[in-house]
């Protein structure tokens, strides 16, 4: 009787179920059914960022894109900011699951972000963090976890100022559950900003939107005419016996290489200067020129004229800067020398004007970003313009050799949406304007992007 029973009991299971199954809900084979079959469908576990969340459900699954965490200087030591992680599962869960979240530092890991991020990453030290919880549960018959991960940010003096560091929070897996390739690691990208403390922040020079007119004589040539610029008086620019001009730049969309070929646009898009059509200028960086290429940099001292061997790509930032120590002038990329020629004699940055993004016509517009452009009466160093490119640590100890600092992060207060202010205290602030314009009703108005993070390759 006892066999007749087991028996049945068996025929029972494979009717059934065809193959019992096991806690997973996977089916087993075999005699004593306890094998199971080589292919199997695992449970998908997904690691989530619930910060700012109010419930698990509403948390984003974390991707390999770094997530963003910006102290300032300014800033008390101490402050902390905080990212919570949590998890779900495609399906509910048939027991109580515990899974662990851990920091891990593996140097191949670090390089193979630098190489994929392009930035100059430390490990963030210790002292600078704190993982509060290290497990995340999923409770039986449930698919979301009824806790969540918290990590502690801090501002602390053991980061230095202005460097990249990187913080790698992983979730682990168990057997009989899977995780996507780029859903494993959070990357959590820290800075402690040097200098003013005040927010990043770049002058969008593209395009107002809604410039889609042709111009006055009936001609389209394209996005970049009725860009907006930005000037100010040059005459506080003249005859310098030493000089910097250092800043920031983004470049969205370079002039098509077919360009180079028509007169009127060259290929070109002003950077900083000023152009007069047909005269030589005192001084002029722009991309480009009939003989160069436009993701190329062509630097103007008078009648003559230098490429920087250097090429840029679109949609990257890049610290650019020109010195004259009086016998030399240099141009660094990145802090990194691309060009160097002897000179003697002044240099003068400006004719009438100053101008940022001004070409002589309406079809050579600078088509991208500008920040933290700044001009000196000394020839900053290499180490000088390198620990600086983001932010002035010194402040106040620089303002005395600085000619005009515009950080480009904000709207000069009551100018009417039209001015960027000079923090240098000298008084140059920028006015926008937008050139070429066919619609003299169109008034332009200063664009700023603050919900950025300049990072430099």
């Amino acid at each position: 009787m006892k066999n007749k029973i087991i028996a049945i009991g068996l025929l029972i299971c494979l009717a059934t179920f065809t193959g019992c199954k096991d806690e997973f809900g996977k089916k087993l084979f075999g005699p004593d059914e306890t094998v199971a079959p080589e292919k199997v469908t695992d449970r998908v576990l997904t690691f989530l960022n619930t910060t700012g969340k109010t419930a698990v459900e509403e948390g984003s699954a974390v991707t390999a894109t770094p997530v963003d965490v910006i102290f300032s200087q300014a800033q008390p030591i101490g402050q902390v900011a905080e990212v919570t992680l949590s998890a779900k599962l495609d399906a509910k869960s048939f027991k109580d699951q515990t899974f662990n979240v851990e920091v891990i530092e593996d140097e191949n890991l670090l390089s193979q972000y630098r190489k994929e991020n392009g930035t100059r990453v430390k490990f963030l030290p210790e002292l600078a963090y704190s993982l509060q919880t290290n497990l995340i549960s999923i409770e039986s018959r449930s698919a979301v976890a009824i806790n969540q991960s918290v990590v502690k940010l801090i501002n602390s003096n053991v980061m230095e100022v202005n460097q990249d560091y990187l913080l790698a929070v992983k979730l682990e897996t168990q057997e009989g559950f899977v995780m996507q390739p780029d859903n494993q690691i959070l990357y959590l990208h820290l800075k402690r900003k040097g200098g003013s403390g005040e927010m990043e922040g770049a002058a969008d020079l593209r395009p107002m939107p809604g410039d889609d007119a042709l111009d006055a004589d009936g001609v389209d040539k394209g996005i970049n005419r009725n860009n907006l610029y930005y000037e100010t008086s040059g005459q506080p620019f003249k005859n310098l016996q030493t000089c910097t001009i250092e800043g920031l730049v983004y470049v969205d969309e370079f002039k098509p290489e077919g360009d180079r070929t028509d007169a009127t646009l060259a290929g070109i898009s002003s950077v900083w200067g000023y152009e007069a059509g047909g005269e030589n200028v005192d001084f002029l960086l722009r991309f480009g020129d009939s003989g160069v290429s436009p993701n190329r940099l062509q630097l103007v001292l008078g009648s003559d004229k230098y490429v920087v061997d250097y090429d840029f790509r679109a949609k990257n930032w890049y610290h650019l800067a020109m010195t004259y120590d009086g016998s030399t002038v240099r141009f660094y990329v990145n802090g990194r020398e691309k060009l160097s020629f002897s000179k003697t004699g002044d240099i003068s940055l400006a004719g009438a004007m100053f101008r940022l993004g001004q070409s002589f016509n309406q079809w050579r517009g600078f088509n991208g970003m500008m920040s933290e452009v700044r001009i000196w009466n000394a020839a900053r160093t290499i180490m000088e313009l390198k620990m600086n490119a983001l932010d002035i640590i010194e402040f106040d100890q620089a303002k005395s050799s600085l000619l005009a600092y515009w950080k480009m992060n904000k709207v000069k207060e009551d100018s009417e949406n039209q001015q960027i202010a000079d923090i240098s205290g000298k008084g140059h602030d920028l006015t926008v304007k937008r050139q070429g314009a066919s619609n003299s009703s169109a008034t332009p108005k200063v664009v700023i992007n603050n919900n950025i993070d300049i990072n430099l390759k």
